[in-house]
């Protein structure tokens, strides 16, 4: 038949229903974000004091009070206006009306004189903390951390110091001498030992104190012999004044008591260990006993970290200390004297 071939036709390929896209939104255009820019910090200007922050006790304090807070016995009248209160490690005697105090016989100074109210002694906080707690420990031997010890001899180079009365002879090198004796001693009582000067060289304040500061020295002492107009002998130990108190000695400078200087916070060990060196030195020498003083403009004194004190050994200005100073024999006995306080 015509159309016929003969040959089986394929099958229909099975229906398929058309597929359903869904629509997709289109992509978010990313906007750059802005550069980072560090806030502006607009530096605060440093306060050039620090001022003493309010007692968190009464300022004043009857005598008693504090001796029965430390565990000692009442105060005992010795006259009219001196009372004096015994510990183990010594007696303190107290007048009212005067800032001069002692402590078993050795001169100190308070920062205020105490004051009797109703016939009651009075005495001021600070003086409590800062001049008798510390007066209390003088027995115990000075701490030591990594046992390194600065010894300051005083001037050199063009800075001579005091002359002399008997000749031309200078401060700097007898305070260099006196140096140069004291380090085998303290070396033998196992103190390491750093002079800021070995010669006679000029050494500015500031390095002094670098020094100790490298070294990370525990103490600090500078040596120094003292002048002043006739009649002025014997020994005076200096540390830093605490802050809200007056000074035994400014030079004509400022002394303004509501600073805290960076030694301050070295009082109570500074006070140890002056009146521990002070103490030897009158034992050992037998030089009239001028006191623990308190001075605030002292270079050397007032930017340490470790307790520091000053020592004048007596004054070029008077002939007959004058006279012991110039003997070799003297300024060991002096080198001897602080040695065995450290000991």
């Amino acid at each position: 038949m015509p159309g016929t071939t003969g040959a089986s036709r394929p099958p229909s390929p099975a229906y398929q229903p058309p597929r359903v896209v869904t629509p997709q939104p289109p992509p978010p255009v990313f906007q750059p974000r802005p550069q980072y820019t560090p806030p502006t910090v607009v530096p605060q200007p440093v306060p050039p004091t620090i001022p003493v922050q309010p007692a968190a006790r009464p300022q004043w304090i009857p005598l008693q009070s504090w001796a029965a807070q430390m565990g000692l016995p009442a105060p005992v009248r010795v006259s009219a206006t001196a009372f004096q209160i015994k510990s183990a490690a010594g007696a303190f005697q107290l007048t009212l009306g005067t800032r001069a105090a002692s402590w078993n016989g050795y001169k100190f100074h308070l920062g205020f004189a105490p004051a009797a109210t109703n016939g009651v002694p009075f005495i001021h906080s600070l003086d409590a903390d800062k001049n008798l707690a510390p007066l209390l420990q003088v027995n115990r031997p000075v701490q030591r951390g990594r046992g390194v010890i600065v010894l300051d001899p005083g001037h050199g180079g063009i800075d001579v110091g005091t002359k002399s009365v008997l000749g031309n002879s200078f401060e700097k090198s007898y305070t260099l001498d006196w140096a140069m004796r004291l380090k085998p001693l303290l070396e033998a009582r196992g103190w390491k030992v750093v002079l800021t000067r070995t010669t006679d060289r000029t050494v500015e304040l500031t390095e002094r104190v670098l020094i100790a500061e490298q070294q990370q020295a525990d103490i600090f002492i500078s040596l120094h012999l003292n002048a002043a107009a006739a009649g002025a002998a014997g020994l005076e130990t200096y540390c830093l004044t605490p802050a809200g108190m007056a000074s035994t000695l400014t030079r004509n400078y400022a002394d303004p008591a509501n600073v805290v200087l960076p030694g301050n916070s070295q009082d109570f060990q500074s006070l140890h260990l002056a009146m521990r060196v002070h103490r030897s030195l009158l034992q050992n020498i037998g030089m009239a006993d001028r006191g623990v003083q308190r001075a605030r403009f002292m270079a050397v004194l007032k930017t340490q970290q470790r307790p520091a004190i000053l020592i004048e050994g007596g004054y070029l200005s008077d002939r007959n200390e004058a006279k012991n100073i110039a003997s070799p024999d003297y300024r060991q006995k002096l080198a001897l004297a602080v040695a065995k306080a450290l000991e």
